[in-house]
């Protein structure tokens, strides 16, 4: 899986590697295209002026590759798109503005990313339902959004039903990509 902190070493500018990565399955290789993300990565609609949305306000960064054809394409660590599903789902469980959800999730960043990097721990948790029920399950507690341990909870919440909406224990790790 990549990581953050494999951002500036993980080299996208050969199309030929990036061709041969983008054939596995993204949960494999922890990295989404723009029409991965939007296809239904994340279980609320996703769009490009959303995704460019949340890259102006800090919440996520993406990064870019050389296309074989010539030109660039957008790509998303998958701590990236989770950060998305958590800002949609804190906006759906809150009702409040997209922009202090995304705020919130800024401002606590070191706890949110705590959480995140936890993420392998709920691969093979079952939730109940299908796409997107998690999502309306997921309640938050008023004052979340200026609670860092609440915010914590949540976003816990919410990327252990991604994780188990997208059946990460069924994606078999091809070789090169498996971490020792």
């Amino acid at each position: 899986m990549l990581t953050t902190t494999d951002r500036s070493r993980f080299a996208l500018k050969n199309p030929s590697s990036l061709g041969a990565l983008l054939v596995y399955d993204w949960r494999s290789r922890g990295l989404l295209t723009d029409a991965e993300v939007m296809a239904g990565a994340v279980s609320h609609t996703v769009t490009t002026s959303l995704m460019r949305q949340l890259q102006r306000q800090g919440l996520i960064r993406a990064l870019h590759g050389v296309r074989a054809q010539g030109g660039r394409m957008r790509l998303w660590l998958l701590s990236d798109v989770m950060r998305v599903q958590a800002a949609l789902d804190l906006r759906r469980a809150t009702g409040a503005p997209l922009g202090e959800c995304v705020a919130a999730l800024v401002v606590f960043e070191d706890a949110v990313s705590a959480v995140l990097d936890d993420w392998r721990s709920h691969i093979g948790v079952r939730q109940t339902g299908g796409p997107g029920d998690a999502a309306l399950a997921l309640t938050a507690r008023p004052g979340v959004l200026t609670d860092r341990d609440g915010l914590a909870g949540f976003v816990a919440a919410s990327m252990r039903d991604f994780v188990a909406w997208h059946a990460f224990d069924r994606v078999r790790q091809p070789d090169f990509l498996v971490q020792a």
